[in-house]
């Protein structure tokens, strides 16, 4: 490379940020991080490679778990509101419902209207048509358990 650590540890941590752009994930900026601090550190002090190398783990260590917390705090202040966590599931949506029982139960499964769609719905009682029961769980993303 060059003559001067201070450069080399400012190539590395270019390097390493300039992936960030490339390479799927959110890392290496971080150790990118940590290059530019071996960079400036490196124009303080002189010290054998594999010094450098140890304090070049150290800061990557160090600006990682900085990094993770970072994250932490960011995926807290982005985290889905709970009245939009079921928005593209709609069988959740109907959780807690009533329903009226569409046709009689046979063979635990019926159809329940809701609105002015029917759904499958499955019920270990022997509901009739025109019952009304709770929607109380989903079975598959379609059928409606209800009591």
């Amino acid at each position: 490379m060059f003559d001067s650590p201070v450069t080399n540890w400012l190539i590395v941590g270019l390097v390493l940020s300039a992936l960030e752009l490339v390479v799927p994930g959110v890392y290496l900026i971080w150790f990118g991080f940590a290059g530019f601090a071996m960079s400036i550190l490196m124009c303080f002090t002189s010290m054998a490679v594999t010094t450098q190398l140890i304090w070049f783990a150290l800061f990557s260590a160090v600006f990682a778990v900085i990094g993770w917390f970072a994250y932490r705090v960011i995926m807290k202040k982005t985290e889905t509101p709970k009245e939009y966590r079921n928005l593209n599931n709609s069988a959740e949506q109907h959780v807690g419902s009533i329903v009226t029982i569409a046709q009689d139960v046979e063979d635990n499964n019926t159809k329940v209207k809701i609105g002015d769609t029917f759904w499958l719905a499955y019920s270990e009682k022997p509901l009739k048509k025109g019952d009304t029961a709770k929607v109380t769980g989903v079975k598959d993303s379609l059928i409606l358990i209800i009591e």
